[in-house]
């Protein structure tokens, strides 16, 4: 006899980083707040249907993603969840009031259950992967200076870095081209304009 129980549906959740001053993430409105979030369409891929709620969500589809974790859903939303993050310049989407709002995801308001495992877990795995991956480059324009750089890595990772060692290491890395651009400061001398290399495809978009 053919079993015709229906399957469980599936959602994905992206939990969306960007950084202006601090690390935020982007939380939309609901009974409680939620992660942008879809449910799966028949012949659709887990990514595409991750990439489908961040468009519906924000507007912007071409951004770095990445899967992180499957969760069993609770007893209110059964089925499961695959979690995803993604990470975005904070100049490169525009939020309208009551749309979403960009929160410290230390310091979030209420969501629905399960859903703190889901921001923890991609809050660690940013952290993580900025020791091993230029992961740190989403966060930027495409091309920036040394500075606006070392300070996405000093957000992320929550402390201050030696600028000597710090450059000292990107040089090392070989990710970094630099340009023939400057940019002039209020008050610094003009800084050089470095971009990333387009070696590295996988990083960006």
């Amino acid at each position: 006899m053919r079993d015709t129980k229906p399957l469980a549906p599936v959602h994905t959740a992206v939990a969306l980083f960007t950084i202006q001053g601090t690390l935020k993430l982007l939380l939309l409105p609901g009974e409680p707040w939620r992660l942008p979030g879809a449910r799966l369409k028949e012949g659709e891929s887990l990514d595409a249907c991750a990439q489908r709620a961040l468009g519906e969500a924000t507007g912007v589809g071409d951004v770095f993603l990445e899967q992180l974790y499957t969760f069993t859903a609770s007893d209110r939303a059964p089925g499961v969840v695959v979690s995803y993050y993604a990470l975005i310049p904070y100049d490169r989407v525009q939020i309208c009031a009551g749309s979403g709002e960009w929160v410290d995801p230390a310091h979030w308001p209420p969501t629905a259950p399960g859903l703190r495992q889901i921001i923890d877990c991609a809050a660690e795995r940013l952290v993580a992967k900025l020791e091993y991956a230029p992961i740190a480059y989403q966060f930027l324009a495409d091309r920036f200076t040394l500075g606006e750089l070392q300070s996405v890595y000093e957000v992320i990772g929550r402390r201050s870095l030696d600028k000597r060692n710090f450059r000292r290491r990107l040089r090392a890395s070989q990710h970094l081209l630099e340009t023939h651009d400057t940019r002039r400061g209020a008050r610094h001398r003009p800084a050089r304009l470095y971009r990333l290399r387009e070696t590295e495809p996988s990083i960006r978009g």
